[in-house]
């Protein structure tokens, strides 16, 4: 009797462990496989983008990198040899990469990021419907509420906008600040860059000028090379205006006007997340950060002898 009350509990027991399994086996997540082209490595915009998908309870979403460390031409020939099938969605940083992803992925969806003006980069018809197989999160930033709050800070007559010639973005932005120029009642110098090699040539050319400030782009070139560049302004005691916030804390800029990086990549997964499953692109509005994020550098304001009101540093992250 007692055999058969221990055969009974384990028969019991084995089969709740294969009900567990099955029902385990059941609740596997399916793989999505993500393709992150990326033109100067991973920023806080793909940590924000990489946490959102990891927190999906739907997908096991596996993602390949492809970075082409700052070269075009690299960024070029990455995109032409993806294997397209290998791939559930593919994400660009950037208006140049989502530029040429446009050209070459037409099968798949591509979820862009940290694309300022994707109507003028003809990547979408209308920030609600792309109108292809395209969507994503623009970093597009209110230059007058940013020149409103530089007015805060110093008075602006001449500013120099320093950007990458071969990238697209820098042109669309350019465009906005020429956009409230007049109101302001300032004028800008261009200083385009060609390669490294040209950095130090425009810098002598903006030391020159006398400017009241350097204004930065979202260029991934130009960031690439800050750390340079924007020794030679300290030294020089001219300000710099920077749109990508990293800048201030990673490379000594005195300040950052411009939307959350983190923020952005977060909600270009959660469009990511949308089409896996099952949205198409063109139906996902591209998204954008609503509040401008500011960033100060203390330690650069004292060496060019600026001091910050308190209203600006109450709204600012400060850093030390």
């Amino acid at each position: 009797m007692r055999n058969d009350r221990f055969v009974h509990l384990f028969i019991v027991l084995f089969t709740a462990v294969l009900l567990s399994a099955s029902v385990a086996w059941g609740a596997e997540r399916p793989v999505k496989r993500v393709a992150m082209i990326l033109f100067r490595g991973e920023t806080p915009a793909e940590k924000g983008f990489r946490e959102t998908l990891s927190a999906s309870k739907d997908f096991d979403i596996k993602i390949t990198v492809f970075d082409a460390n700052q070269s075009k031409d690299k960024l070029k020939s990455i995109i032409a040899g993806l294997d397209q099938t290998q791939f559930d969605l593919f994400y660009a940083f950037g208006t140049m990469a989502a530029q040429m992803a446009m050209e070459k992925i037409t099968e798949k969806p591509v979820v862009f990021n940290v694309v300022q003006r994707p109507i003028e980069a003809k990547l979408a018809k209308s920030w609600e419907s792309s109108g292809n197989n395209m969507t994503g999160a623009s970093n597009i930033v209110s230059m007058e509420s940013a020149f409103r709050t530089l007015s805060l800070v110093m008075n602006i007559r001449k500013l120099a906008f320093i950007y990458y010639e071969k990238d697209p973005a820098p042109k669309f932005q350019r465009a906005e600040v020429e956009s409230v120029r007049k109101k302001f009642g300032f004028r800008v110098i261009d200083v385009p860059v060609r390669d490294v090699e040209a950095i130090p040539v425009a810098l002598k050319d903006i030391v020159r000028a006398r400017v009241d400030a350097v204004m930065f782009p979202s260029d991934s070139f130009i960031k690439a090379n800050a750390n340079s560049i924007l020794k030679v302004l300290n030294q020089h005691r001219i300000p710099s205006v920077v749109i990508i916030p990293e800048m201030v804390k990673e490379n000594g800029a005195l300040i950052s006007l411009g939307p959350d990086y983190q923020k952005l990549g977060e909600l270009a997964g959660i469009s990511a997340l949308d089409v896996l499953q099952g949205e198409k692109p063109t139906d996902i509005p591209i998204k954008r950060v609503q509040n401008l994020s500011i960033s100060v550098n203390l330690k650069t304001a004292d060496r060019l002898g600026i001091n910050l009101p308190i209203q600006l540093l109450s709204l600012s992250t400060v850093i030390h």
